[in-house]
């Protein structure tokens, strides 16, 4: 028997799900290793993918990273002002429908 013949007509659900875990998992069978294209080895060529970030840009980004955490201290401060749940609830609610969140 034909490995590539099944007894599952090809327009039935079983026969499409098995159409698409032989397309899926192709690379995977042991049938198909010598069909598959070679690979060059990823140390030819190697050189960084990622470009070294400038100190501008790590400048820029511990800036906006204070901000943040200034920002974050100040909501943390005024939510635990709050009396009891109610009005935890209503401050948060109060930050969600800001305009400038």
């Amino acid at each position: 028997m034909n490995p590539t013949n099944h007894p599952f007509p090809d327009h039935s659900v079983l026969g499409v799900c098995i159409k698409l875990a032989h397309a899926t998992f192709f690379d995977a069978l042991p049938a198909n290793v010598e069909l598959k294209a070679p690979k060059a080895p990823e140390t030819l060529g190697s050189r960084k993918l990622t470009p070294d970030i400038g100190l501008l840009h790590r400048w820029m980004n511990g800036i906006d990273h204070w901000f943040y955490r200034q920002q974050m201290k100040q909501r943390e401060a005024y939510l635990a002002e709050s009396q009891d749940i109610f009005d935890l609830e209503s401050r948060i609610r109060h930050l969600e429908r800001r305009p400038y969140y």
